[in-house]
């Protein structure tokens, strides 16, 4: 033990440089100074929001940034998240000063460097302080991750079972579950080999508990979820994109202990700012939520939720994700510690993320600046509606985009192969045998397309409606719904609960329809009648953006014919379509037009183009400033710079295909010249072959009669020149042999030779 004189000796000497300054020290009245490792971390923005106002009062925030974060970015992050100072790194003296000035230090291992936690630490450690200080390490359930424990085996009674139950069979699916680890086994735990540093620092915060006016603790979290995601943001991400790219890494039904990171700072709250009389909190606290969810429970959740339902594909281990194998890959169950389970605690998601994934696909739509695009454009046939709202679908909502038209939303729900769609059917072959170019009811038409707008695709990443609604009724009673009498809207029923109508009932149901003549009186006798139900704007359904179209019917014609935009078959077609387009949406007699429900009704400005006047481009330009008038959609959009980047890398690529393909034409037509000149070649040597046979043939043909003659006549006189040369042995035999010849040249009969 110090002496009480120790810490005034050591000031007094220069040596205590971990001495908090005075001005430094918390004072009465002062502002409670908190410190937070990495403010703009996961964690870090959580413990900001929830850290303000501490015990009431005023707050004083410090904390580091990321060695990530641009230093432009500092000041913005300051602002959004209270933070009154950022403390550099790069001064340890005053790093550790600042630190230890604080009445709360927390530190999350998620986003620190676990050297400079030692280091804090360790400093703590032999420090003196100067007023009582909490300091929290906020570490993981992945310490935990190989700890050995029973299992036992449960009966699981979920609703099928309990309905094969009512038919008096027993339920027969039983689930293997680990038994639940509390915080009273904390010297049973065992890390997986990336975590054993984890251990070691809670350990290391662990023996703090001797140090005077310091209470250390260790916060074992979940597997952290929420405020924008980090372990599973690609699983939501891919969900929003309506991607099948999530996988369920074997064998699935592993139990994943989890916490919203809105909990986790509450906890820290809780821990710092607690009750006096409240029972003395444990030094080590696991954060999960109540929620027991195997891995596939969370992937399957998570799709259903923001996506289509489709079955998700299972993969092993090796295949998986490092970066998330670890978390996913988990097989416990959690149990909470006393101050999550007392009542009073301020959950944001008690049940788990399943149970609140509205909440949380909310939060992760809000942090991500993920924005619904819903957008409705109108307009006579031939005008180009539909080539605008592929533009703006391929541009603004990603591969597959929501670009509907009723007829499309209407062959799918007839295409669906449930009980509704054959109902559907049906009504809709009576319909068409009474009158071929008829409507369905209203009511139908509502439903169907209120039923494809209210999708999880919809939903989340948005729609292009193209010509629907188009008249004021069809736009009143989709995008409006009856308030009930306490504020509470009423819920749309399904298609699949609309009973087989009794003959009649389809023209009843036109009737119930109001004549064109009629649709502005509709406001004078809401108004008149105070007991009829009020409607509003149904905001989850309503678009945000109304592009309308106009166009010169004889122009719309020539389009169509030109084959430059889609539209009605033949002439006749097409001048029913544009009468009736003109009969709802450009009247005389005063009456409300669609264009009049969004602008008055829904309060969305409506944008007008002239399709005569400005061109596809034109037009596609002034929808683009249109819609980013409210800020610019981030959406996991390509920003300009990556779409010039993608232009100028694909122009890039088709000149070097291009180049490619030249120069694997020219190596082909010289392979193939090569060939010829090879193939030239050896009929050549042939040719030659054959005229040199043939010369030869030719030549022992016409020296025959020669070699006959020199045979009879020459050579008989020339072998006995050469035996009498052999005999004189003259001193010039060439001499010799040629008198020899000529001397006896009568005798060889040389005369007689016939040349021919």
């Amino acid at each position: 033990l110090k002496p009480i004189g120790f810490e005034r000796l050591l000031r007094r000497r220069g040596v205590a440089e971990s001495v908090p300054a005075a001005e430094s020290r918390p004072r009465s009245g002062k502002a409670m100074r908190i410190f937070v490792n990495n403010v703009d971390g996961f964690v870090g923005r959580a413990l900001c929001a929830d850290l303000r106002g501490a015990l009431g009062q005023e707050t004083r925030l410090l904390g580091t940034i990321t060695g990530d974060a641009a230093e432009d970015k500092t000041p913005e992050l300051v602002k959004a998240m209270g933070v009154k100072r950022i403390v550099s790194r790069g001064d340890r003296k005053r790093y550790l000063e600042d630190v230890l000035s604080c009445s709360l230090i927390v530190y999350d291992l998620h986003s620190s460097d676990a050297m400079e936690v030692e280091q804090v630490v360790k400093h703590l450690k032999v420090a003196p302080l100067a007023h009582d200080t909490t300091f929290v390490l906020i570490s993981s359930v992945n310490v935990w991750a190989k700890t050995k424990k029973e299992r036992k085996k449960e009966q699981v009674d979920d609703e099928e079972e309990e309905e094969e139950g009512n038919d008096g069979e027993e339920p027969q699916k039983v689930k293997d579950r680990p038994s639940a680890l509390s915080d009273a086994d904390l010297d049973r735990r065992i890390p997986s080999p990336a975590y054993e540093v984890w251990k070691y620092l809670e350990t290391l915060v662990l023996s703090l508990n001797s140090k005077e006016r310091l209470r250390p603790h260790v916060v074992a979290a979940g597997i952290l979820y929420g405020n924008g995601e980090t372990t599973f943001n690609e699983l939501f991400k891919a969900a929003w994109l309506t991607q099948a790219r999530q996988a369920i890494i074997l064998p699935g039904d592993n139990y994943l202990p989890c916490v919203h990171v809105r909990d986790v700072a509450r906890l820290v709250k809780m821990v710092h700012v607690r009750d006096p009389d409240a029972p003395k909190l444990g030094s080590y606290l696991i954060a999960v939520d109540r929620a027991k969810l195997t891995q596939a429970d969370i992937v399957n959740g998570i799709i259903n939720h923001m996506s289509k339902q489709r079955e998700v594909p299972m993969i092993s281990v090796e295949e998986a994700d490092p970066e998330v194998r670890d978390a996913m890959t988990l097989d416990l169950i959690m149990e909470a510690s006393q101050p999550m389970r007392a009542a009073s605690f301020p959950w944001w998601c008690r049940d788990g993320l399943v149970a609140n994934m509205d909440k949380v696909a909310a939060e992760f739509c809000k942090w991500r600046n993920l924005r619904p695009i819903k957008m409705v454009v109108l307009g006579p046939p031939g005008a180009g509606a539909e080539r605008l709202c592929e533009r703006v679908a391929s541009r603004y909502l990603h591969a597959d985009p929501p670009h509907f038209t009723f007829d499309q939303i209407l062959a799918d729900a007839l295409a669906a192969g449930t009980p509704g769609a054959a109902l559907l059917s049906r009504k809709v072959d009576r319909m068409r045998l009474k009158k071929p170019e008829g409507k369905l009811p209203l009511k139908i038409r509502t439903k169907l397309v209120h039923r494809r707008l209210s999708s999880n695709v919809c939903r989340y990443r948005g729609y292009v409606l193209e010509g629907y609604p188009s008249s004021y009724d069809e736009a009143d009673a989709l995008f409006t719904q009856i308030v009930g009498p306490e504020g509470e809207e009423e819920e749309p029923q399904e298609e699949e609960e609309v009973d087989e109508p009794e003959e009649g009932d389809e023209e009843e149901e036109e009737l119930d329809e109001p004549p064109p003549a009629a649709e502005g009186d509709g406001d004078e006798d809401e108004e008149d009648n105070p007991d009829k139900p009020k409607k509003r704007v149904n905001a989850a359904v309503a678009p945000e953006f109304v592009v309308s179209l106009s166009s010169a019917a004889e122009r719309c014609k020539a389009r169509i014919f030109a084959g430059e935009v889609r539209g009605p078959a033949n002439e006749e077609e097409f001048w029913a379509s544009t009468a009736e387009f003109q009969k709802a949406n450009i009247t005389q007699d005063g009456s409300l037009c669609t264009t009049d429900f969004f602008a008055e009704v829904a309060g969305t400005h409506v944008l007008r183009l002239d399709m005569d006047i400005v061109g596809e481009d034109e037009a596609f330009q002034a929808i683009r400033v249109h819609m980013e008038s409210k800020g610019q959609f981030f959406n996991y959009l390509r920003s300009e710079e990556e779409r010039c980047s993608e232009r100028a890398a694909e122009l890039q690529r088709l000149e070097q295909e291009g180049d490619e393909r030249f120069t694997a034409e020219r190596r082909e037509r010289e392979a193939e010249e090569e060939r010829l000149r090879q193939a030239q070649a050896q009929q050549e040597v042939k040719r030659k072959q054959v005229i040199a046979e043939g010369e030869a043939q030719h030549l022992d043909a016409e020296a025959l009669p020669l070699r006959s003659y020199l045979m009879s006549h020459v050579v008989p006189a020339l072998s006995e020149g050469l035996a009498e040369v052999c005999r004189a042995q003259p001193e010039d035999p060439i001499e010799y042999l040629a008198q020899y010849l000529f001397a006896h040249a009568e005798d060889a009969g040389v005369g007689s030779f016939d040349m021919n």
